[in-house]
């Protein structure tokens, strides 16, 4: 009869149990000493070992011959044990057997002596399905059992646990079990079986797992079972999942704003993947394998094969962090609107595809943030600035000038001499212009988003000239406008409050001044 991979390479010893070497340690420290607990609690998610360290347990006390703390697995117990139909070793499911009945009739046998071992085992699972009135007809012998009796409860939920249960065990914590232990195991029983399979696609069963064994090994027996040879391809489609090529492919049409492609990706993938929210999923855990290659340089903290890593390297330079951030945070909005409304999935997912393709569509501070990142880059790549130039102007020539008599020269003479602000001034770009934005993300992040929208010009009458081309931006500038100033006076040490002025640029291509209008600037 066929036996499942969970049950047919479940550890028979503490030293075969992967990724709980802090653990298994103390448990065969404890069985070497004959120093054991009368009550212990595993708690932890599905599939990271419990009931394998429980049995394990069960068997290292009442083995015969016990070697550093394991099983030997040969005695007359240990045999006993494994073949399962020992008496004194009682498995009880609490999910259905959670009664105070059921805990009474336990009790009833508990005073009764081992029939073949040395120690009566209770294992008792999901222990946290038991009623308050069981709980209460526990404690009592929890606290104090027959020296020959002994409790290992295991649960996924500790939190569910009365307080005056769980002080009375000794507890472990079982946390996921490490990726690169998975696929380990997952390379031996392959091995063992003559799967034939690479890497990148045991990383994609482990990645899928997210951390249980047992899930890991349940996905192996089944793409064994196709007969085919496994590559990552092959168990992405078989497990009803996106390749990383697909995903990378999304990502890539995403970060060029072609919505074309973005969207002839994504109706390609809908076809493979079973729900669409699950390849929302996959692609926030790309955009966050992005951002920590991103933020540590490093893919050691990833999720992702060494290949895969490769092909991420190439993508990262693509974005900043705000872009990131924004990316995720959108999928992951859409992600709970598509479980509110599960008919509505799709529709979800396409509004949520051209919002990521295009900022503007979002007014969120992760958008604006996004938006602004882009522009900054966009300034410090361009290094200098330099403003459009209008068309030249048609030649006009002058007309001879009339002679003046000369008391009209003379009165021309008595006035005085034309000042630099009544003139139109020569601009040019200011290089510094970064520093300022930078310097105002410091004093007022809020301030410097619409002022990295704009551009500014140091002119030669000693002013300083901020342009912004709309009035929504504009208006908004002018209320922080101390902000502004305080910013440009640190970066160049040399401007004045009244030497810094703000200006917006109409639709006729003019440039209004808060206090003058100039008709024409550089003309």
């Amino acid at each position: 009869m066929h036996q499942a991979f969970y049950r047919k390479y479940r550890p028979k010893v503490f030293s075969d149990v992967i990724g709980r070497d802090a653990i298994t340690s103390v448990l065969r420290g404890q069985v070497k000493t004959g120093k054991v607990s009368h009550a212990y609690l595993f708690c932890g998610m599905r599939g990271s070992g419990k009931t394998t360290c429980a049995k394990i347990l069960a068997k290292a006390v009442n083995c015969l011959s016990p070697v550093n703390g394991d099983p030997c697995g040969e005695c007359e117990a240990c045999r006993a044990i494994e073949s399962g139909l020992t008496l004194d070793i009682v498995e009880m499911d609490a999910a259905s057997n959670n009664g105070v009945n059921e805990v009474r009739d336990m009790i009833e046998q508990i005073n009764y002596t081992p029939s073949e071992l040395r120690m009566r085992v209770y294992i008792i699972d999901e222990v946290h399905m038991l009623t308050p009135a069981a709980f209460n007809a526990l404690l009592k012998t929890l606290e104090e059992p027959p020296s020959h009796v002994m409790f290992i409860l295991a649960t996924t939920e500790v939190h569910k646990l009365p307080a005056t249960i769980v002080s009375r065990c000794q507890r472990y914590d079982f946390d996921r079990i490490p990726m690169d232990d998975i696929v380990t195991r997952l390379r031996y029983v392959a091995d063992c079986e003559k799967i034939d399979c690479d890497d990148d696609a045991l990383y994609v069963m482990a990645k899928l797992s997210s951390g249980a064994l047992r899930d890991a090994l349940g996905y192996l027996e089944l793409c064994a079972a196709s007969g085919r040879r496994l590559d990552e391809k092959t168990v992405s489609s078989l497990l009803g999942t996106s390749s990383y090529d697909t995903l990378i492919s999304i990502i890539d049409a995403i970060s060029s704003k072609n919505i074309a492609e973005t969207f002839r990706l994504l109706d390609e993938a809908y076809g493979h993947v079973n729900d669409i929210s699950v390849l929302w999923f996959e692609l926030v855990s790309v955009y966050r394998d992005i951002l920590i290659m991103k933020a540590t340089g490093s893919p050691s903290y990833t999720e992702a094969t060494p290949s895969q890593a490769a092909r991420l390297s190439a993508v990262t330079g693509r974005f900043n962090r705000e872009k990131l951030m924004y990316a995720i945070r959108t999928l992951q909005e859409a992600i709970y609107l598509m479980q509110r409304s599960p008919s509505q999935k799709r529709v979800i997912a396409d509004m949520c595809a051209v919002k990521l393709c295009d900022e503007r569509l979002d007014n969120s501070t992760e958008a604006l943030a996004a938006r602004v990142s882009t522009l900054e880059d966009e300034i410090a790549t361009a290094g200098t600035i330099e403003r459009p130039r209008s068309a030249p102007a048609q030649y006009h020539p002058a007309p001879e000038p009339v002679k003046a008599p000369d008391t009209e020269i003379k009165k021309e003479k008595e006035k005085p001499e034309e000042t630099m602000a009544n003139k139109s001034p020569t601009l040019t770009a200011s290089r510094k212009f970064v520093d300022v934005c930078s310097k105002l993300k410091a004093l007022d992040p809020s301030s410097a988003a619409w002022l990295s929208a704009a551009s500014a010009y140091e002119g030669d009458d000693g002013t300083y000239r901020i342009f912004f081309t709309s009035d929504f931006s504009y208006n908004l500038a002018k209320s922080c406008k101390d902000t502004i100033d305080k910013a440009v006076i640190a970066v160049t040490g040399r401007y004045t409050h009244g030497s810094i002025i703000l200006m917006k640029k109409e639709n006729g291509g003019d440039y209004t001044l808060i206090d003058d209008v100039i008709d024409a600037l550089n003309n």
